[in-house]
């Protein structure tokens, strides 16, 4: 390793910890004011992580351009729905409730103390585990780039997320999340134009994407939504991450930052060009690398670091790895405050004012990076499948009365809120494991016939948790009708 690239990762962490230490604000949970820009690369950043660089990108590979349908799921439906329809409606009711956290913010609106243990419960749990493996994916890649053991990597890791989580709290994770945001642009377009040099141009390779003869993966070509379980698979990959991250505590807890609509209104712009580039760039130079490649490649995972050691050189190799590890610890630092602040103020209710609760903050924080590190270190398929499912559980729980709470306002009763985000916790845990083949089959031998085996375990839980919801929205919305009054 030379003196410049131990500088510059040595650099890389310094500065992290540096922009936590100024960005704080003295409030762990609420971010105060954060300029447009910021907010835009934070949002991207939370909401792309390794997996979508690496995995999703070798991917590519075997699908082609038809992945292109999840980047644009992300970008119109898990960007602009949201910042058009869902992020000023929250962060007003976030206001009026005085919400630390989006489970506080449900649980005031409904007056339902028990969802709120609930919801910060599950985030809690699934969170954290999943963010072992963010973790992970991360000291794995600093591994294989620097001269040093995975487990050390991951040990410098968790200290330095820890420690700017722990100093910045949420406005110090949005300005990291920014940096690394902008580190992502520069290391996905350093390998896009790398990739364009070879192919002769993105216009060159999709005509030769275009001449390659159908895959199992790619039956209508490679330019083409396949037909049958594999486009099926694709459209089901973009609802899971385009619909399923509106929910997700992590990425509602930003609104909180918006001061207006007008400033919502700046940043989906912003954060949709920045989707575009890093996630429709990574897929469109994972589909072109079939042209690079072939065929050959049979792990997914192993297509894009191949990628990178054949056509970048060593400094644009470090440059990627740069990008891949800041979209990795972005999302893990979001996983991290989300995760340790509803262990704080939603399941232990432990005060969140005061010159001691900077001290409980601490220890929340100290306790959910430990946990993170320990199950990072463990090599459990029960732990694999949690990450996998995370969000789609997360979604299932919330996303039902989170919807009605903006369309409705609080309209349902304490009970309702609470039996829906069970429900919808319970209904997707129970598809993955009778219904949906790609599960079920591994944990109890059966699934569900044909294409109805193939539908996600976030439709089944959230028609769940709105199935509980309906009859109260439906008797509140007659009442009102039949008085002219809210009730």
């Amino acid at each position: 390793m030379t003196p410049t690239i131990a500088i510059t990762w040595i650099s890389y962490a310094l500065v992290l910890l540096a922009i936590s230490r100024w960005a704080n604000n003295g409030n762990a949970l609420l971010p105060g004011k954060v300029g447009v820009v910021v907010q835009a690369f934070a949002y991207m950043a939370t909401y792309i992580s390794a997996v979508a660089l690496v995995g999703f990108g070798g991917l590519c590979n075997k699908y082609g351009l038809q992945m292109l349908l999840v980047a644009a799921g992300n970008v119109w439906l898990g960007t602009w729905f949201v910042y058009r329809y869902l992020a000023w409606p929250t962060r007003l009711f976030q206001r009026k409730y005085d919400a630390r956290t989006p489970a506080q913010l449900l649980a005031r609106a409904y007056n339902a103390p028990k969802l709120q243990v609930f919801l910060g419960a599950i985030s809690a749990v699934l969170l954290i585990v999943y963010g072992s493996a963010v973790f992970k994916g991360a000291a794995l890649i600093i591994a294989g780039v620097l001269p040093i053991h995975a487990n050390t990597a991951l040990l410098i890791l968790v200290v330095i997320v820890g420690l700017s989580v722990m100093w910045g709290g949420l406005r110090g994770v949005l300005y990291t999340e920014a940096l690394q945001g902008a580190i992502m642009l520069v290391g996905v377009g350093a390998l896009l134009f790398a990739i364009f040099k070879v192919v002769g141009g993105p216009l060159a390779g999709m005509r030769q994407l275009a001449e390659l003869a159908p895959t199992p993966e790619a039956n209508r070509g490679f330019l083409s939504l396949s037909s049958g379980s594999e486009g099926i698979n694709i459209l089901s990959l973009a609802l899971v991450t385009s619909v399923g991250i509106w929910a997700q505590p992590q990425l509602i807890q930003r609104h909180f930052a918006l001061s207006s609509r007008k400033e919502a209104s700046k940043v989906s712009p912003l954060a949709m060009l920045a989707l575009v580039l890093v996630v429709g760039g990574m897929y469109f130079g994972g589909a072109l690398s079939r042209l690079i490649l072939g065929s050959e490649i049979a792990n997914p995972d192993a297509v894009i670091p191949t990628l990178v050691g054949m056509l970048l050189p060593e400094a644009g190799q470090q440059i990627f790895a740069l990008a891949v590890v800041s979209a990795s610890l972005s999302t893990a630092s979001g996983l991290l405050h989300i995760a340790s602040g509803s262990l704080w103020s939603d399941v232990l209710k432990l005060p969140t004012h005061g010159e001691k609760s900077k001290m409980t903050w601490r220890f929340m924080v100290l306790c959910s990076v430990a946990f993170c590190g320990l199950f990072a270190l463990k090599s459990s398929s029960i732990i694999a499948m949690i990450c996998t499912t995370s969000w789609s559980l997360l979604a299932s729980a919330t996303l039902a009365p989170y919807l009605a709470l903006l369309l409705w306002g609080p309209r349902l009763s304490p009970g309702t809120a609470l039996a829906s985000a069970v429900s919808g916790t319970l209904g997707c845990l129970a598809w993955y494991t009778i219904g949906y083949a790609q599960t079920s089959i591994k944990l109890s031998g059966m699934a569900a016939a044909g294409v109805l085996g193939m539908v996600p375990p976030i439709l089944v839980g959230t028609l769940c948790s709105a199935v509980c919801i309906a009859p109260c929205i439906l008797l509140k919305k007659s009442t009102i009708a039949e008085t002219g009054e809210e009730v």
